[in-house]
């Protein structure tokens, strides 16, 4: 049986996110819990501002990005919040990767499953754990043609306290949300490949 391929694409580019440790722990615990299945963190760090002009002899950056997703079978987004939406470099590496003339692939987003999960620092009342970035990307990822993952929802609040030393999260909960959020991508995935 082959191994599915999920993609990890987080919004924050920052070594000690919040949001780049909820992946690498979601990466451990696919590991750790989901033998069918694979979460490989793509680096996305060194692509360019997008510019439409750049389209026909796009950067080996945008290439290799593009190249990532498309080998995947599914993808989880880790997104922050800035300012109630999703973060501007986030935005600008999905529309590198949305456009249908780069390199070798066409849409490389549409019909994969795709679920998210994110954090925020706030823990007072009304903290969303970035939830209203989410519900925004969700946005995104219609006109995309994905086929999003709408439960469990993964919203991590009082993201600076919520990891331990090792990297596991304090909130056994959480944990079994995100590994129950991969089993339904490769779910979905399955089901896809089987009306193919």
């Amino acid at each position: 049986m082959s191994v599915i391929r999920i993609a990890g694409i987080c919004g924050s580019l920052r070594r000690e996110s919040c949001n780049k440790k909820l992946i690498i722990r979601a990466q451990q615990l696919c590991a750790e819990q989901i033998s069918e299945a694979q979460l490989d963190i793509i680096d996305w760090s060194q692509l360019p501002v997008y510019n439409q002009d750049l389209e026909d002899d796009p950067p080996k950056s945008v290439l290799k990005f593009k190249e990532e997703i498309a080998d995947s079978d599914a993808i989880l987004f880790a997104t922050p919040e800035y300012n109630w939406s999703i973060p501007g470099p986030l935005k600008n590496a999905i529309d590198w990767a949305s456009r249908v003339k780069i390199g070798d692939h066409g849409d490389v987003f549409a019909g994969k499953p795709v679920a998210i999960i994110g954090a925020g620092p706030g823990s007072y009342p009304g903290s969303s754990g970035s939830g209203r970035a989410q519900l925004i990307l969700r946005q995104t990822l219609v006109v995309l043609n994905m086929i999003a993952i709408n439960s469990p929802s993964v919203m991590l609040t009082g993201a600076f306290e919520a990891f331990k030393e090792d990297g596991s999260l304090k909130n056994g909960v959480m944990e079994e949300k995100i590994v129950k959020l991969l089993k339904e991508l490769v779910i979905s995935h399955k089901r896809l490949k089987s009306t193919i």
